[in-house]
């Protein structure tokens, strides 16, 4: 038979589920340091992350700068399920350009990939499908938005044209 789920348990539960572990990473001038990572990703981290990465994308359109998913999404990633720490910024430009500048050095170090070959796999296409989803998403309220402005040019010309016949 089984038990009554209490609070405490849920908790406990995911604790365990998504624990960090200790991983040891080597520069190239063979420096060691010891990083936490969580291994198997949580739904909620990875809202998170997506959101992130949606509001830096959108915020780098809106101002007209370059801005590189893939790189940022792997910044997201780092910072999510990882214990390195990023210096935080005041301004979001300033932000997302120190991002991108630490992505890359922790990339050309070759620690990126010692980091990410712990994640669990499951939780990757997780992150994926969520991705996709989003992007899905975005279409279907693009082509809305775009339906709907042509529905309302339309409508004006057609009232224009209607009030020229009175």
């Amino acid at each position: 038979m089984a038990k009554k789920m209490k609070a405490n348990e849920i908790i406990n539960i995911a604790k365990k589920e998504y624990a960090f572990r200790e991983v040891i990473v080597t520069t190239p001038d063979n420096q060691e340091f010891s990083v936490q990572i969580q291994e198997k990703l949580n739904d909620t981290k990875i809202m998170s992350l997506i959101a992130d990465l949606v509001e830096a994308k959108e915020y780098c359109t809106k101002n007209k700068y370059k801005f590189n998913e893939v790189l940022y999404l792997y910044v997201l990633l780092i910072k999510y399920f990882t214990n390195i720490q990023f210096t935080t910024y005041k301004t979001i430009q300033k932000q997302i350009s120190y991002n991108l500048e630490l992505i890359e050095c922790i990339i050309d170090l070759g620690v990126f990939e010692q980091i990410t070959k712990y994640f669990d796999l499951d939780s990757m296409k997780k992150i994926e499908e969520n991705l996709k989803l989003y992007a899905n998403q975005m279409d279907i309220i693009s082509s809305n938005s775009i339906h709907q402005m042509l529905e309302d040019e339309f409508q004006a010309k057609v009232g224009i044209e209607n009030e020229k016949e009175f």
